[in-house]
């Protein structure tokens, strides 16, 4: 039985192999390629309709204008040319055409652009011999809303930290330090602070200049959308300095005598501004406010650090005796 079902099978094949391989079968398929190749020609060299869709970028928009809806993303042109000049536009890419705003395009309360406006401003795009039969939107008109300005301070929300043995040597600086919010009065009179986007930063041994986004707020815009946290950092090392001891707060008949006069700080400074150091670079101080209401014959020292390049500040002592003097 399976000897004759392989023998049928073999037939049959050798049957097709002979169909497909005579010569009235090939000389088919060429008359056939011929003429699919003969009207594919022809539909090229015949003028046709179709579309062209042109996207669309603004640039420059005042930031102080709300849109009552979106602005259009793309053009759609409505064409008549050759089927051949079709394929050369379905190829291209797809490159955003800018609009460049202009003061012009703002009349009566509406974002305002005719169609023979946006076809100068996509007419490169299309060649020379190409008919534009229709243009989608016909016009651009979007009513707009000049939006209150407001300007507000900017704070970084982020975490910065220093390799070993490096520390700060500035305050973090954010540029620039207040920014213009528009938005409606209702919402501007609950902003008092705009935030960077959080951002970790670590083992950082030189100085920073980072590019920080804002943080959005909704129904608002920024006149700009990035700001530069700087810093500078430096290498650090221990300094050792005895500094006075003074009295600050008290009345002009009062003078104050302290045991010890001085006291020895330890503390760690940057490299760079090690032997700029001078004393009053850091205050050890006696607060009269405070002597007054513990009433005792010591003062516990507070400490006045008036440099960002100095940290870690320990004094020996910490308390002093005191002797109060009235003129």
């Amino acid at each position: 039985m399976d000897g004759d079902y392989n023998r049928k099978l073999i037939k049959i094949l050798l049957k097709v192999r002979s169909f497909f391989t005579s010569k009235n079968v090939l000389t088919f398929s060429l008359f056939l390629l011929l003429s699919a190749a003969f009207w594919f020609i022809n539909a090229l060299n015949k003028e046709r309709e179709f579309f062209i869709t042109v996207p669309l970028e603004y640039t420059d928009l005042p930031k102080n204008i709300f849109f009552e809806e979106e602005l259009p993303s793309e053009l759609s042109i409505k064409v008549r040319e050759l089927g051949m000049r079709y394929w050369t536009y379905a190829r291209k890419k797809s490159i955003p055409v800018k609009i460049t705003f202009q003061p012009e395009y703002l009349r009566d309360g509406n974002f305002n652009l005719s169609g023979l406006q946006l076809l100068s401003v996509v007419s490169h795009r299309l060649m020379s011999s190409t008919k534009v039969l229709a243009v989608y939107p016909e016009m651009i008109q979007v009513a707009y809303q000049n939006m209150h300005a407001k300007k507000i301070p900017v704070y970084a929300d982020g975490k910065l930290e220093l390799e070993g043995q490096y520390m700060l040597c500035s305050d973090i600086q954010i540029t620039p330090d207040s920014v213009e919010v528009y938005g409606i009065p209702a919402i501007l009179d609950t902003i008092t602070g705009l935030f960077t986007e959080n951002f970790v930063i670590k083992n950082r041994q030189d100085t920073l200049n980072e590019v920080v986004s804002l943080k959005p707020i909704p129904d608002v815009r920024f006149s700009v959308d990035q700001v530069v946290v700087s810093a500078l950092i430096d290498m650090f090392t221990e300094k050792t300095a005895t500094l006075p001891v003074q009295l600050i707060n008290n009345p002009e008949h009062i003078s104050l005598i302290s045991f010890p006069t001085t006291v020895k700080a330890v503390f760690n400074i940057s490299i760079k501004h090690f032997n700029e150091f001078y004393p009053g670079d850091i205050q050890v101080v006696m607060d009269y406010n405070d002597l007054n209401q513990i009433n005792s014959k010591r003062s516990k020292l507070k400490i006045i650090n008036n440099k960002p390049y100095i940290s870690n500040i320990r004094i020996q002592p910490e308390d002093v005796e005191i002797l109060l003097i009235e003129k």
